[in-house]
């Protein structure tokens, strides 16, 4: 293996270069940031350093703590890494506490005589895992404490993370430094504004990409990639496991402009946007950047309701809810037809005189072209369903005959349509019903109910049918 030689080199060349950012336009500068759904971002940057011929030691200083040690790349011409050493120890109370272990230190304590005083003792640190722990004496004390006082900073720490290379270089003079690596801290989701029209048969829908940032280290001008996707990652071993980034919620309000279109293109099994300009991202907040608009996408309201049923005795009435949800078609023809990464649609529906107010929100998963989108945005407040069980019958060990009453009121002023769903447990035949039904998977029916007209004064609308049960 052939090692770098520092016996005969001068000084100079055992020094560190300091790399700083390329000098010209802003996003000459910037970084390449491919951020990811998953709180991961890949970081690609160009510096600039000026090396010797032949070994030296590298050093990057503004790079974020959040950096994966194991994912640091760096290239430049006729230049070779031989190592990476990744180094940031944080000036935080349980680091210097641990420096101190099994060392003496001032600790400031509650008067055992006079709890409006405190005293002052030396004290040995014995331990820091969950807490502090001091051997005063031959006594060991553990308990709460005012303060410490440190007889001095140890060393060791370090204000920023840094990144030093051990490089060797054929030619001497200025090179560029591609280096890339893969951080946390990073992610992002999409908000979604969807407008009905007044008509309620159409809807618009912007769709914004919320990039949020927790790594306290700011990308100026960077060049931006959004990565809509479930991609892999491997269980990190426990010394490089991190916290979880709390993402901060951000409320797009209905008067947003419309966003600017992102460019897509299909990367893998993935998508990805690029927004066509670069972006500046805080080191600690978020950014909004507009993905798509759609305008005219036709659009369905749906009411539902859905009971799970067993061989089992019921008394009583049952109150079911019942759901109101948006669907629509993401397909060309609908005038949609994009990639919609998983993020939360905001749902805004006309009132008579035309002002639009917030209906609900929903929680959507990645939903391809083609792809039905249903959005539950809340329970019908004029709807209701009631169901009795009018009657049980044992059938021997194994089987059971139950008979539902199931009744729709509908207290609105105008007729509605709602579908019935019966989720049915273990093997099961429908011995009779009064109203049509269809099978929609093998454990499910439904009853699609029409123009279920306004109850007011009335019983409503009656469904009955049995089951019979069968089970081991």
């Amino acid at each position: 293996m052939n090692r770098p030689s520092f016996s005969n080199a001068p000084l100079l060349a055992l020094a560190l270069f300091l790399l700083f950012p390329l000098a010209g336009p802003a996003q000459a500068a910037g970084s390449v940031l491919a951020v990811y759904n998953s709180g991961r971002a890949q970081v690609t940057e160009s510096r600039v350093v000026t090396l010797p011929e032949g070994a030296a030691a590298v050093v990057f200083t503004d790079i974020p703590s959040t950096l994966d040690p194991s994912s640091i790349r760096a290239t430049a011409p006729d230049m070779t890494v031989e190592d990476v050493q990744y180094a940031y120890r944080p000036i935080t109370a349980a680091n210097l506490l641990n420096a101190y272990i099994g060392k003496e230190l001032s600790v400031i304590l509650p008067d055992p005589a006079d709890a409006n005083a405190r005293i002052l003792r030396k004290a040995k640190l014995l331990a820091n895992a969950d807490r502090p722990i001091f051997a005063m004496g031959k006594e060991v004390y553990v308990g709460s404490y005012e303060a410490l006082l440190l007889p001095e900073m140890p060393k060791g720490f370090d204000a920023e993370p840094t990144l030093t290379l051990t490089t060797r270089s054929s030619v001497a003079g200025r090179k560029n430094v591609a280096l890339s690596y893969l951080m946390d801290g990073l992610g992002w989701r999409a908000d979604y504004n969807l407008t009905v029209g007044q008509a309620g048969e159409t809807c618009d829908l912007d769709a914004w990409a919320t990039v949020t940032n927790n790594s306290d280290h700011a990308f100026p001008g960077a060049d931006l990639r959004l990565v809509a996707g479930d991609v892999q990652r491997a269980a990190a071993p426990k010394m490089l496991a991190r916290g979880n980034a709390v993402m901060a919620e951000a409320m797009v309000m209905d008067t947003a402009p419309a966003p600017a279109m992102a460019a897509e293109e299909s990367f893998s099994q993935y998508h990805v946007y690029d927004p066509g300009r670069y972006v500046s991202i805080p080191a600690s907040g978020s950014k909004q950047v507009g993905l798509f608009s759609a305008a005219n996408i036709p659009v369905r309201t749906e009411l539902s309701s859905l009971f799970r049923s067993g061989p089992n005795q019921r008394a009583g009435k049952i109150n079911q809810s019942v759901e109101s949800a948006l669907i629509l078609t993401n397909t060309a023809a609908n005038n949609l037809g994009k990639p919609m990464p998983a993020g939360v649609v905001r749902v805004y529906m006309p009132m008579a005189s035309g002002t639009k107010l917030l209906a609900g929100e929903a929680r959507i998963g990645h939903a391809a072209e083609g792809e039905e989108v249903r959005l539950v945005i809340g329970r019908s407040f004029d709807v209701n369903v009631e169901r009795t069980q009018t009657s049980f019958k044992r059938i021997g060990k194994n089987a059971a005959e139950i008979s539902w009453r199931i009744t729709v009121r509908n207290g609105s002023a105008e007729s509605r349509d709602i579908k019935l769903r019966e989720s049915l447990a273990g093997q099961w035949t429908i011995l009779n019903a009064d109203t049509p039904y269809v099978p929609t998977d093998a454990g499910t029916i439904e009853f699609d109910l029409k123009n279920v007209a306004p109850s007011a004064g009335t019983e409503g609308k009656a469904v009955n049918y049995t089951v019979r049960f069968e089970y081991s």
